[in-house]
């Protein structure tokens, strides 16, 4: 994957959902989102786990530069892009910072009050907390054992 400059997202926050379904987004990945410019935040059911995966537009780009890579008439291409361009959910948030998360995109991530929101480097994650818990437990076993695969980068971009 290509280096990407942009928004940086991390640390996870825990809030409340109202009534309505509107959620606010902490106050670091609302400047991360750059809101006052471009006031939207692209969200995405996750195809792989209960969660939706957000970002702003340099996620999108980097997103769909990734997907034109693939040849464009290959089975993974096509429903890649069906899948995004029909379960993308472009979200302006108000003035206090809150989205109104759909009900399928709650749904979809068993959100019932409260929701984490995950810093994910260049992307972020909704989850439900509690079911956080457990993927983040298994996220930190292959996270140690993918650190040992670590090399210091070269002046040139490339690893000692």
């Amino acid at each position: 994957m290509r280096r990407v400059t942009g928004a940086r997202f991390f640390g996870s926050y825990v809030n409340k959902i109202d009534a309505k379904g509107r959620l606010a987004t902490p106050a670091l990945f609302r400047r991360a989102l750059n809101l006052p410019e471009e006031n939207v935040v692209y969200c995405i059911p996750s195809t792989e786990e209960p969660c939706i995966e957000c970002g702003g537009g340099d996620y999108i780009d980097n997103l769909m530069e990734m997907i034109d890579q693939l040849d464009p008439f290959s089975p993974k291409r096509i429903s890649l892009e069906r899948t995004i361009a029909t379960q993308m959910t472009p979200l302006s948030p108000d003035k206090e910072g809150r989205i109104n998360l759909p009900e399928p995109l709650r749904e979809h991530a068993k959100l019932n009050g409260e929701a984490l929101f995950a810093g994910h480097v260049r992307s972020f994650q909704i989850w439900n907390p509690d079911i956080f818990e457990a993927a983040l437990g298994e996220a930190k076993k292959i996270a140690s054992d993918a650190r040992l695969s670590l090399r210091n980068p070269t002046p040139n971009g490339g690893s000692a």
